[in-house]
C-alpha cells in the first residue's frame, strides 16, 4: 500500500498515515498483508490474492484453464480451511515480498514462454495495484496443453406458431 501512498498528496498522507505494515506470518500464512492506521486495521487475505490471479491469468490468451490437482489435493483442500484453488501458491516472505506460483493448462500450439510471460506480468501488476502487496517474483508451471475446443453455436430454434382457437 505503499506505492499507493507515493501516489497521493501530502494533505492525503497526512490523513491517512500508516503507523504499521507488515506481512502477517502468523495464521498459517492466511493473511497476506495487515496494515495497522489511526483509523483501523486492514487485513488482505491469500483468499483475496488468489481470486486476482485467477481472474486475470484465465484472461490472457492461450490459457485454457487451471490445471487439476488429483483427488488427494482435492480432499485435503475440502479438509482445510484453505478456500482458494491448490493449484495457486502464494508464500509470503519475511521481508513482505509475495512469490505466486500458478499450475495451468495452455492451448495447445501458443508459444508457451510468450503466454507465461504474460502471465507473469498481468498477474504481478494487479496484484500489487488492487492490494498493495509487493510481488516479488510469479512462478508459471505449465502441467498440460489442450486442444481449444469450440463450442459450436446454436442456432435458435423457431418459434412455434399457436394453434388457431376454433370458433
Amino acid at each position: 500500500m505503499r506505492q499507493k501512498e507515493d501516489k497521493m498528496s501530502d494533505k492525503d498522507k497526512k490523513n491517512r498515515e500508516t503507523t504499521n505494515v507488515k506481512p502477517n506470518l502468523d495464521m498459517g500464512n492466511e493473511i497476506a498483508l495487515e496494515e495497522d492506521t489511526e483509523t483501523g486495521s486492514i487485513q488482505i487475505s491469500n483468499n483475496v490474492i488468489a481470486m486476482i490471479v485467477k481472474k486475470y491469468a484465465l484472461e490472457i490468451p492461450g490459457v485454457i484453464r487451471l490445471a487439476p490437482q488429483g483427488l488427494v489435493s482435492d480432499i485435503a483442500d475440502m479438509l482445510s480451511k484453505r478456500t482458494y484453488d491448490r493449484n495457486i501458491d502464494i508464500e509470503l516472505g519475511e521481508t513482505g515480498e509475495t512469490s505466486i506460483t500458478l499450475t495451468l493448462v495452455m492451448e495447445f500450439g501458443v508459444q508457451i514462454v510468450k503466454v507465461a510471460q504474460e502471465i507473469q506480468d498481468t498477474v504481478k501488476k494487479h496484484v500489487e495495484e488492487q492490494t498493495g502487496v509487493k510481488v516479488k517474483k510469479v512462478n508459471v508451471i505449465v502441467k498440460e496443453l489442450e486442444e481449444k475446443v469450440e463450442e459450436p453455436v446454436e442456432e435458435p430454434a423457431p418459434a412455434a406458431e399457436a394453434p388457431a382457437e376454433e370458433q
